[in-house]
């Protein structure tokens, strides 16, 4: 039995939620690194599904960059996993690195923005 037509709906506004944030991600990146002599800290928004959500997560850049080498990874706070839809792959102290799986990471993939 596949997802209902409501869990697809709440599927897919995840996936735009998450790729909103990672956009806004990509431009403190690009501003983070014109700072970059002062500190190596950048913040940046949490990439989890809840578009209430306006917590920060302090990262590196090369932290921040490792991240984004693989389009299902996202950077969120610990408390914000969605286990249907996601599987740490690294924990630290203030944030998890989790891969989108199933449609989720396809969706992942198909709204990265560097995938143009």
């Amino acid at each position: 039995m596949g997802p209902s037509d409501s869990e697809k709906e709440r599927d897919e506004r995840a996936a735009r939620n998450e790729a909103m944030f990672r956009r806004v991600n990509e431009r403190l990146e690009e501003v983070n690194q014109g700072f970059q002599v002062i500190t190596d800290n950048a913040r940046f928004v949490c990439e989890c599904a809840s578009i209430e959500c306006a917590e920060q997560i302090e990262l590196t850049l090369p932290e921040y960059e490792a991240v984004r080498r693989v389009a299902t990874h996202f950077v969120i706070k610990p408390d914000h996993l969605l286990p249907d839809d996601e599987r740490i792959v690294e924990r630290h102290g203030e944030y998890l690195v989790v891969e989108k799986i199933g449609h989720a990471g396809e969706r992942a993939r198909q709204l990265d923005p560097r995938n143009d």
